[in-house]
């Protein structure tokens, strides 16, 4: 007696999901975790690399606002969560703006601006 081998079909297609997290938040926010990270430099009295905010990013902006208000372009340091893991390697990978901007508030801050 000879093994039947299961026939599969070529093309197999898996059901339609929704995937958790990626439908838009209520209030049309691309970021619907709400999470958002600053990217850049330590800012002594200001603003600690990594530091994690919650909630809408205007509320996010508001909360640093004394920081952007120094600095302007840690505001474009300031990514959503969803975005985190390929922002932090293009912080460190010349020739994009996150890295040139990373690197104009550190040499901001090392000239006491």
């Amino acid at each position: 007696m000879a093994k039947k081998e299961a026939q599969v079909p070529e093309t197999m297609e898996a059901p339609a999901m929704a995937v958790p997290g990626t439908e838009p938040a209520p209030n049309g926010e691309k970021n619907p975790s709400g999470i958002y990270c600053y990217i850049g430099p330590n800012l002594a009295g200001l603003m600690q690399s990594g530091k994690v905010f919650r909630g809408t990013r205007a509320e996010v902006l508001k909360e640093a606002a004394e920081a952007i208000a120094k600095y302007p372009l840690v505001k474009t340091m300031i990514v959503s969560g969803e975005d985190l893991a390929m922002s932090r390697l293009k912080v460190k990978t010349p020739g994009n703006a996150l890295y040139k901007n990373y690197q104009r508030i550190a040499a901001g801050r090392k000239e006491g601006k």
